[in-house]
């Protein structure tokens, strides 16, 4: 079967159903931390929200998939500047996280004011290393400050060994050898999580962050380099798409049923991340391609980083109120959380995580130009 002509990856273009999806997958998470803190005190989780953790390895495949999408043209022909690189993630990421950060701080400093006493530890080193993106490198003794952000600090320290991906990544040539490398060092970095440390990988936050990520996002890498020589993934047909997507979520609930260690979830990760870009190749409309799915992916990351401040300081204040001593009263709270998080993070994309990454890339461009002037001053001096 041969690919027609629209179905190919071109330097630059849009993922529509990567957008979306990881869109989807943060509202997920949002859901799966409200239900946890509903139920916090009062009964054991279900087994479906114990397992969502696995979400987040499904960003980091995802992260790795887009980012080969995006650098591997220049990074093969030798024009990929590892600090330009790092420059632009860098204003992606830091000016939200510094601000929801902040934030945290803020709300930490009005709770001793008020006598409430922290859960974690909330210590100037801590934030810090926090405020770094260093804290998913055992660099804090536990999920200080905006939890959630542990998964931005694992993305920083991927992206400052990129040329390290990239380079393994061309040493590895032929679909089986790259699908066998991304399985056996997920395998590898689990094994030594059980070994070393009692956990399952993809439990692994402030404890082992960095190390969760590794496999995740070399495999992404891989997974994209293997559309370049597989062309027959672009050709898949809506019904293989639909009983793909279909036998992920069925395998995933098998696994759940059975009870299987989180681990077991990480290959159907692959497999979704795969059919979804397989899906964005084609020029037909579908679901994932609704303007407010992709809106929502747009959103995404400050959805990710504002509802941990929102579950806080919803169910904080709450409490405080005496409101939350109820499971039904929780539940209310819990209700409450996705839909002021979407209001919440409207806001912040809007004024802070558009701006701050526009803003970031002004100053480092002044300074650029400073710096450019200073030397030809200095050239002219010499002469």
């Amino acid at each position: 079967m041969t690919t027609e002509p629209q179905r190919r990856f071109t330097p630059g273009m849009l993922l529509p159903e990567l957008v979306s999806t990881r869109g989807v997958a943060a509202v997920w998470v949002v859901l799966a931390h409200s239900y946890a803190t509903v139920l916090k005190g009062h009964y054991d989780l279900p087994a479906a929200i114990e397992y969502s953790r696995v979400i987040v390895d499904f960003f980091f495949v995802l992260s790795g998939f887009v980012l080969a999408h995006m650098y591997d043209g220049p990074w093969r022909e030798g024009r990929l500047r590892h600090g330009d690189f790092l420059i632009r993630r860098l204003a992606r990421l830091w000016p939200l996280h510094l601000f929801t950060l902040v934030c945290v701080l803020a709300l930490v400093v009005a709770g001793r004011i008020l006598g409430v006493t922290p859960e974690a530890t909330h210590d100037g080193a801590s934030f810090v290393m926090t405020a770094l993106m260093l804290h998913s490198a055992w660099a804090t003794p536990d999920l200080a400050w905006n939890w959630p952000s542990w998964s931005v600090s694992a993305e920083w320290i991927a992206y400052l060994m990129i040329p390290l991906y990239l380079a393994a990544a061309d040493r590895v040539r032929g679909t089986a050898r790259r699908l066998a490398l991304s399985l056996v060092l997920f395998a590898v970095c689990s094994v030594g999580s059980h070994m070393l440390l009692r956990l399952d990988l993809v439990t692994l936050t402030f404890d082992g962050g960095a190390l969760r990520l590794m496999p995740s996002f070399l495999a992404g890498i891989l997974l994209r380099r293997i559309f370049d020589d597989e062309p027959a993934l672009l050709a898949m047909t809506p019904r293989i798409y639909a009983l793909v997507i279909v036998g992920v979520f069925a395998a995933c609930g098998a696994l759940i049923a059975l009870d299987a260690p989180y681990d077991a979830l990480w290959p159907p990760m692959l497999v979704l991340v795969a059919a979804l870009a397989s899906r964005a190749t084609w020029a037909e409309p579908g679901v994932l391609r609704n303007r407010m799915l992709i809106w929502l992916g747009d959103l995404s990351y400050s959805i990710y980083l504002t509802h941990a401040i929102v579950i806080m300081v919803l169910f904080a204040g709450a409490e405080h109120l005496g409101f939350a001593r109820t499971l039904g009263e929780r539940a209310v709270i819990g209700v409450c959380v996705p839909f002021v998080t979407l209001g919440v993070s409207v806001v912040t994309y809007a004024i802070v995580e558009k701006p701050g990454r526009a803003g970031f890339m002004w100053v480092v461009e002044r300074l650029a130009r400073a710096q450019a002037a200073r030397r030809a001053r200095a050239s002219g001096m010499r002469i």
